[in-house]
């Protein structure tokens, strides 16, 4: 491949994405109530969505992962506009699940990201209540990596570890959980 070719094999991925504007930009919306907002947060997740087409990981279900890197995209989008002094506005991270939620429900292919997330509860409950704490003090409560290491006596970088490790064993335990379903219906 020559330099500045880019490979057509994020293309499905680019289209898909695309099928979903209009969703999507609903989504962002109801989140942010700013429509700049929302199509500079759509532009940032299409980015991510261009980024992954090219790695050679599947993913199973298009839809409810590229929601979730637009959630995220949106959070980091939000946080960042709450520390300015221009825009005061931050919608809790409940509020968005509640709006994700509601989302998924609405479309009958909803339904994988529903098994996905009763297999993430499940694995959560799985954890020891220091890993579950990790994760709470991270994404329920935002807390930056220096702020967890301060509360658990470690550093930011062993708390880095610590979560991407704790990332890296949910994701297999919630794998496992979806391929027994599949088997077992």
């Amino acid at each position: 491949m020559e330099v500045g070719e880019r490979s057509l094999d994020n293309v499905p991925h680019i289209q898909q994405y695309l099928q979903f504007r209009s969703e999507f930009m609903g989504y962002l919306y109801a989140m942010t109530r700013d429509f700049e907002l929302a199509e500079e947060i759509y532009q940032n997740a299409a980015v991510v969505v261009i980024e992954q087409a090219e790695k050679p990981d599947t993913i199973r279900n298009f839809r409810a992962w590229a929601k979730e890197v637009i959630r995220r995209q949106a959070l980091y989008a939000l946080r960042a506009k709450s520390n300015s002094a221009k825009h005061t506005r931050f919608v809790s991270p409940e509020l968005l699940d509640v709006v994700s939620n509601t989302f998924l429900e609405d479309d009958a292919t909803a339904n994988p990201a529903q098994e996905e997330a009763r297999a993430l509860r499940q694995c959560l409950e799985d954890l020891t209540d220091r890993k579950r704490n990790l994760i709470a003090m991270r994404y329920e409560n935002s807390a930056s990596f220096d702020e967890i290491s301060e509360r658990v006596g470690s550093t930011p970088a062993a708390v880095q570890r610590a979560l991407s490790r704790i990332r890296k064993m949910l994701h297999r335990c919630v794998e496992r959980r979806l391929h027994l379903a599949e088997e077992i219906s």
